[in-house]
């Protein structure tokens, strides 16, 4: 078996029948199995119960993406694993050249696609650097959404460059992601101590620690319609961020020490609390509350 793609299911039983189609019209270069776990989702597997092309796993109670993405590969039987949200798309045969690159350069363990929204737009996220200090001080405070192409504020989503053209980067986006089975389960999978968000980059700061490459592809082009299901769990996109901040702030924490994640909470605090002060938007003030009750 070539890959073994793997859905996390939370109420997006829709989303991934649309999603599956779309991988079932381009993939015919490569034998694959469809692995779906459901994370205890309130409304179950649904109409994915009705498919018999498909692999399901259930999980007992809902223990975040990472975790349900390890599930799913301990069953997979696939040499390389393509982690995929429900909301994506495939626009082409994704799979089928992300596991030719990779077949093609032992060196590379991950590698991900050209992502692009429902309009088109090139997603600058889906290869990037992975964070520092001054990477999240330059995304938090808009700085490197304002000067995109700035030699120092394009550093997060290395934004300078138009992402039409393969190449290594640090980080690839979760949302679409082959890994080497081997690999991955070498460096122990997901820390599923990410209930949701920053998974996939400290997935990869792990694997190019162990000598490993990660490569973003451009010409495996993947529609990702983004936070479909994240919604649905928060309710809000003011409490999806504070997730993420979470997140990131266990990732410092994990990979840079205490006092670093100290210092990107008082960060987070300082900018936030000026965006409040230049804005009134509440949400700001809650990020800066947050931040510094850490």
């Amino acid at each position: 078996m070539d890959i073994s793609i793997i859905y996390v299911n939370w109420n997006c039983a829709e989303e991934i029948l649309a999603s599956v189609a779309s991988v079932r019209r381009w993939t015919a270069t490569r034998a694959y199995e469809v692995i779906v776990v459901d994370n205890n989702s309130p409304q179950g597997l649904g109409v994915l119960q009705e498919r018999d092309d498909l692999r399901l796993l259930r999980n007992e109670e809902n223990r975040g993406f990472g975790a349900g993405c390890n599930v799913g590969a301990r069953q997979a039987k696939g040499r390389h694993l393509l982690f995929l949200n429900p909301d994506t798309r495939f626009l082409n045969d994704v799979a089928g050249q992300l596991a030719d690159f990779l077949d093609a350069h032992p060196p590379a363990a991950v590698a991900g696609p050209l992502v692009e929204d429902e309009t088109g737009k090139v997603l600058f996220e889906a290869g990037r650097s992975l964070p520092t200090l001054f990477n999240e001080f330059l995304q938090h405070s808009t700085l490197a959404f304002r000067f995109p192409h700035g030699a120092l504020t394009s550093q997060p989503y290395l934004s300078r460059w138009d992402h039409r053209s393969t190449r290594e980067v640090e980080t690839v986006q979760g949302a679409c992601m082959l890994v080497r089975a081997e690999t991955f389960h070498a460096v122990g999978g997901f820390d599923e101590a990410f209930f949701l968000y920053s998974e996939e980059l400290d997935l990869c700061h792990r694997i190019r620690k162990a000598g490993r490459e990660v490569w973003y592809l451009h010409s495996a082009r993947l529609m990702h319609k983004e936070r479909q299901s994240s919604l649905q769990l928060y309710g809000s996109v003011g409490r999806v961020v504070l997730q993420n901040m979470k997140s990131q702030h266990y990732y410092f924490r994990k990979h840079y020490g205490a006092f670093s994640a100290f210092l990107w909470r008082q960060m987070i605090a300082a900018v936030y609390l000026l965006r409040y002060l230049r804005s009134w938007n509440r949400l700001h003030l809650e990020y800066a509350r947050w931040a510094i009750g850490a």
